[in-house]
């Protein structure tokens, strides 16, 4: 095994010498190359030994953990830091996070805690110099064919494989940095995975279909990269000067859609600028794409001014009780965090002080991970702020309660925050519902089925958004809207009452006058001569 540098470093005495002697540190990977007793001491041994990890303590006397941190940010060093901290530390291990911690561990240290993160860090620096080595051979090939050798660049970039600094030295190595009028727009595509189920081998031929006949397409258009996905759908990041691209692109799969008869999903970002803008487009495009598969959109976009939720996972190893937390308040599943609350509750240690430490190091995982999604209202930070202020005053068996409350208020304001966001993106599919719902009053065969259909959305999710965004279900909306009509012509004394019927598509006249009482209490012929006259 390879050791790895290690710098450790904490200006009490007797714990630096503990660390440095209590444990087995090239079983972990990493041989000790220098100690410090102060922030300032651990900056010069740093800076001379170039370590791959620096093990600090956060507070120390003068000179901190952090700042420590930012200083050898302001280098051209780039090595890992884990910081050390009490559990009331907390907004230094927030700060710590901030400044781009590789991990934060609570003193005192559990043995296997500390052996998992040292073990995780390795991995990450040999992962991080393995994928250095390989960048290195890649720069040879741009002698050979820079375009190829771009296009796997880019297809890396967007799946988190590459920094976005290898990528612009890349483009700028080749001439080929994007301009101030260039821009990157994704579609992302697939066949819609509900006929992977009912046939198989078709659906494999229409899939290999589709996105043949879509790089064929987009690449006689515009320039672009293809970027297969994981798991389903393909992305096509086009580079285009192009104003009116987003409008085209979305006509141009709306028309595939009906051509493939409603098996196409698929979604297309918004435009943005520069390298940074290649990775955001395919990160949102892949985003609203999840979106579309649930709702059976054919070419969904995101309205102008809505922003997708970032969704970055801040928790660690699956197996960790904690992270089943994490997860059960990510997916905003009450279920979820009551089974995996019971399990973390019969998982705590015995001596009280340990229980704090652990109800301490959960809190901190959600919080983060609301932080980085959504969902942290001022209400919900300033309940974890309490969490936080009473935590040593507390018996930990109230504290248990208390945190299974804050966690539970916050998938009540995450499930409101996502209800909120699915109205904004539908807002353009909703005016475009209420337009045609306008233009077919007089249709007696009008319907959620027939509407869900016209804006290529799935009608049980249709239903669903409609009713969030208008508070009323599809079939009260389209009754309110029939009867308002009636009123009106009926005011403008227009026709005769058959005439009324066919206008607002209920043709029976008894029906009719029977829906029409009930609206408002009258009968058609009765409010026609309150008007009269």
């Amino acid at each position: 095994m390879k050791l790895l540098k290690l710098v450790i470093v904490d200006d009490e005495p007797i714990l630096l010498q503990g660390l440095l002697d209590t444990y087995d540190w090239a079983d972990m990977g990493f041989k000790v190359v220098g100690s410090a007793q102060s922030g300032e001491q651990a900056i010069e041994v740093i800076k001379e030994t170039k370590p791959h990890v620096v093990l600090t303590d956060i507070r120390m006397k003068q000179i901190t953990g952090l700042m420590v941190m930012e200083e050898i940010q302001k280098t051209d060093m780039d090595c890992m830091f884990i910081v050390l901290s009490a559990y009331r530390d907390f907004d230094y291990a927030q700060q710590a996070c901030d400044l781009g911690a590789f991990a934060y561990l609570l003193k005192p240290i559990e043995d296997e805690k500390l052996r998992e993160t040292m073990e995780a860090a390795y991995r990450t620096c040999m992962e991080q110099m393995e994928q250095e080595a390989r960048y290195e051979s890649w720069e040879k090939l741009l002698v050979k064919d820079g375009t190829s050798f771009q296009q796997v660049v880019v297809q890396n970039y967007v799946r988190d494989r590459l920094p976005e600094e290898k990528v612009e030295e890349v483009f700028r190595t080749l001439g080929d940095m994007p301009g101030n009028e260039e821009r990157f727009i994704t579609v992302y595509a697939d066949i819609d995975v509900v006929y992977k189920i009912t046939d198989y081998l078709d659906y494999e031929a229409a899939r290999f279909a589709l996105l043949k006949r879509l790089e064929e397409e987009l690449e006689s258009r515009y320039f672009c990269w293809r970027a297969d996905g994981e798991e389903t759908g393909s992305a096509f990041i086009v580079r285009t000067t192009d104003k009116e691209a987003v409008g085209k692109l979305k006509h141009f799969l709306e028309y595939i859609k009906k051509e493939e008869q409603s098996r196409v999903i698929a979604a297309i970002s918004k435009p943005y600028k520069g390298i940074a803008g290649i990775k955001r487009s395919y990160v949102e495009a892949r985003k609203l794409f999840e979106i579309a598969s649930v709702s059976g959109a054919g070419a969904f976009t995101s309205p102008e001014g809505v922003e997708l939720p970032d969704q970055a996972a801040t928790a660690g190893e699956s197996g960790d009780v904690d992270n089943l937390i994490v997860n059960a308040v990510r997916r905003n599943s009450e279920k979820e965090l009551k089974e995996a609350f019971v399990q973390f509750v019969y998982g705590l240690p015995h001596e009280e002080e340990q229980q704090r430490q652990h109800l301490h190091r959960m809190m901190l995982k959600v919080e983060l991970m609301l932080q980085a999604s959504y969902g942290l209202s001022e209400d919900i930070r300033e309940k974890f702020r309490g969490y936080y202020d009473n935590l040593g005053t507390i018996g930990a068996a109230k504290m248990v309660d208390v945190c299974y409350r804050i966690l539970c208020a916050a998938i009540e304001v995450r499930k409101s925050d996502a209800k909120q966001d699915e109205t904004r993106y539908f807002k353009e599919y909703m005016s475009e519902a209420v337009a045609y719902i306008e233009e077919h009053l007089r249709d007696e065969e009008l319907s959620i089925v027939s509407v869900a259909s016209h804006i290529y959305l799935n009608p049980v999710y249709f239903g669903r958004v409609f009713k969030n965004t208008f508070h009323m279900t599809f079939k009260q909306y389209l009754l309110q809207q029939r009867m308002e009509k009636a009123k009106k012509l009926l005011e403008e004394g227009k026709g005769s009452i058959g005439d009324i019927c066919e206008a607002v598509g209920i043709h029976n006249p008894s029906y009719f006058s029977h829906v029409f009482k009930q609206y408002t209490g009258k009968l058609p012929s009765e409010y026609k001569k309150e008007y009269e006259g």
